[in-house]
């Protein structure tokens, strides 16, 4: 069974849209919280789709490299979620005063360990 991907669509203050992944969202004082994450390929090549604008293709520029250089390259971003005017998630940015907090409670989502 294959599990769905939400993908979360957010503009910066270009109005430069952006398609991410979202990989975990959680509760942290009574706040909802998103982490996306932004594949990116990092290749040089500008033929590439991942330079493109095809929603269609994935990036299969390394598919056959057995050069790890690319493996895990991406971004990770956490936001606050909140429901916008007409019930859809919008995404916004988080206090810096509170990133750090929000990191470790991350990092545990991901990353939980054996007691």
């Amino acid at each position: 069974m294959e599990k769905e991907i939400k993908i979360a669509t957010i503009v910066d203050e270009d109005g430069e849209e952006y398609e991410l992944e979202v990989i975990k969202e959680f509760e942290y004082k009574d706040k909802k919280y998103a982490v996306l994450f932004e594949d990116y390929c990092g290749c040089d090549d500008e033929e590439c789709e991942c330079h493109g604008d095809s929603d269609d293709e994935e990036c299969e520029c390394h598919e056959d490299s057995d050069n790890d250089e690319y493996e895990d390259e991406g971004h990770i971003y956490v936001f606050e979620v909140q429901k916008g005017e007409n019930g859809e998630d919008t995404y916004n940015e988080v206090d810096e005063s509170l990133m750090d907090e929000l990191i470790s409670v991350v990092e545990k989502e991901l990353y939980p360990t054996e007691e």
